[in-house]
């Protein structure tokens, strides 16, 4: 009976026909039915003495492929727990010491006006406070549960509304009718560019929630659900695009 040899491809060439292969007919069925002849060579077994030996050195090749196996296997331990014992908390302190960078950051920020003689020398003009009132409310609007979905239908109202306007006056601009026109181009406009603004700050603000969640994600140990703030920067990034047509 015919058996095949595995045998490195650039080898093949050195494996002939068998001495004991006296049957030209089996030599060449299995010349013919060798599934792949760039690896594989075949070889005749001769009775129950060579079957024995053709068990005996797979069974060999099997404990050989277990045992290296195993060493793989132990490989991959000694690895994991070096990562848990030593990368893992590696990772956490400069995760923590990030988070403390940040707020530091913030903090010095929070004080730059001291540092400029400009502004420390004036006193804050009721617009100043009332952008500061304006962004408070409106961080306390997405920190609230389901603030991101009413913010982002706030704007694309808004922005349908723009949308009607324009719209409107570009038919009735192609049909010739003169029956009303808006009064304050001026304003039109700068009502666009309110919004446009509204979305980039909505959008910097949602990162920076983002960034913060994450932060105190890894401080305790947990992950932090982003489907909301991812919303509200697909929506922004959308109607980035409108507020370039008005």
């Amino acid at each position: 009976h015919y058996f095949y040899n595995l045998v490195d491809p650039s080898q093949v060439h050195l494996y002939g026909r068998p001495p004991n292969a006296t049957n030209d007919t089996l030599w060449q069925k299995a010349i013919r039915e060798n599934p792949d002849p760039s690896c594989l060579v075949p070889v005749i077994a001769n009775g129950f003495d060579d079957l024995q030996q053709r068990v005996e050195a797979q069974t060999q090749q099997a404990a050989a492929h277990q045992e290296k196996l195993k060493e793989l296997s132990t490989r991959i331990t000694a690895l994991t727990r070096q990562h848990q014992l030593s990368n893992a908390p590696r990772l956490q302190r400069a995760a923590a010491l990030q988070t403390q960078l940040t707020h530091r950051v913030l903090k010095v920020v929070q004080h730059l006006h001291l540092l400029i003689p400009a502004v420390r020398s004036s006193a804050i003009r009721p617009e100043e406070e009332a952008l500061r009132a304006a962004l408070e409310d409106v961080d306390q609007e997405i920190r609230r549960p389901g603030g991101i979905g009413r913010m982002r239908g706030k704007l694309n109202e808004l922005w349908a509304l723009v949308g009607a306007v324009s719209a409107a006056r570009e038919r009735d601009h192609r049909a010739g009718s003169v029956e009303w026109a808006v009064v304050d181009e001026q304003g039109l406009s700068q009502l666009a560019q309110i919004l446009a603004e509204e979305q980039a700050g909505l959008a910097h603000l949602t990162k920076i929630l983002q960034r913060d969640l994450k932060d105190l994600a890894v401080i305790e140990g947990r992950t932090v659900k982003e489907e909301e703030p991812d919303l509200l920067l697909n929506s922004t990034s959308s109607l980035h695009g409108r507020s370039r047509m008005y």
